[in-house]
């Protein structure tokens, strides 16, 4: 037979686990709402600056430019990787941290800069030391995040310090499915640029026609290019928030429904346990009465 206040005793650890994912729950959903409310009034902006972007490659040619660079063999690569301060998130984290490794492993001239606290943990274990660490940026984003952010991987791929900068973040998906990607920020690549015209083209109510942008495009394309890393990279931390808070929401929800199942099965296995220990009295209780009856009758 069970002690009763073992049992006792789980049943209230239990509970109060429940409680807490039951909230943490809670937490969880108005911040997704909020994220996502976030990221569908970003999302247009998001998508549009990309578009402009392509537009303006495309439309200019081949204009020369700091911003425009072919593939090369053993680039240096500046890969910025997004994940969150905090895990109870299912597997947020692990997907989009084993997406990102699978690309910098093995990379001679790897550069790493984290976004939130999990990420430089993953990377301390695998022996890689980020170089800048944005924590900050991880839990509740804003433009400041995307600023900083921007500006450093600027100046660092102007002072040519590096030959390509890489974003691996969570993407939100219509449905809210999630699913880790990795974006090329830069440079531009005029063979890329030349397919995308091609395909443009081919639609029939696409006019493509070249543009002459003043001063010139290599200016248009200084000043828009800022403007479209920080827009990019705050469009990734928005969705890569709003994943996370969507994971953390669907695994407190099956941790609460698991506690609940397992109070369910403590409760009967109390209940059982308390109706032996009554049923052990009484027989304690009648044995002892049939003894006193047994000594009397002698």
């Amino acid at each position: 037979m069970r002690n009763l206040t073992d049992i006792k005793h789980r049943i209230k650890s239990v509970s109060d686990t429940r409680q807490i994912t039951n909230a943490m729950e809670t937490i969880s959903v108005a911040k997704m709402r909020k994220a996502m409310v976030r990221y569908e009034n970003s999302r247009h902006f998001f998508e549009a600056t990309k578009n402009t972007i392509n537009d303006i490659v495309c439309r200019t040619g081949d204009i020369p430019s700091e911003y425009f660079s072919e593939p090369k063999e053993n680039a240096r690569i500046l890969h910025i990787v997004v994940a969150s301060d905090k895990g109870l998130a299912g597997g947020f984290n692990h997907n989009v941290l084993k997406h990102a490794w699978a690309q910098i492993e093995g990379g001679e001239n790897r550069r790493v800069f984290t976004v939130g606290q999990t990420a430089r943990e993953f990377f301390e274990k695998k022996g890689v030391k980020a170089e800048e660490e944005f924590s900050d940026a991880a839990y509740d984003p804003d433009m400041k995040d995307a600023q900083k952010i921007a500006d450093e991987v600027l100046g660092i791929y102007l002072s040519k310090q590096v030959d390509e900068i890489r974003i691996s973040y969570t993407k939100m998906s219509a449905g809210m499915s999630m699913k880790p990607d990795t974006l090329k920020l830069l440079p531009f690549s005029h063979n890329e640029a030349q397919a995308l015209k091609d395909s443009m083209t081919l639609e029939k109510e696409y006019k493509l026609s070249e543009i002459e942008y003043d001063p010139s495009p290599d200016e248009v394309l200084r000043r828009l290019v800022p403007l479209y890393l920080k827009w990019i990279i705050y469009g990734a931390l928005i969705q890569s928030s709003a994943s996370e808070h969507c994971s953390r929401r669907y695994a407190m929800s099956n941790a609460t429904k698991n506690a609940s199942e397992l109070l369910e099965d403590l409760r009967i296995q109390y209940n059982r346990a308390r109706q032996e220990a009554i049923t052990s009295e009484l027989n304690e209780i009648i044995t002892s009465s049939m003894g006193v009856v047994d000594e009397n009758r002698q």
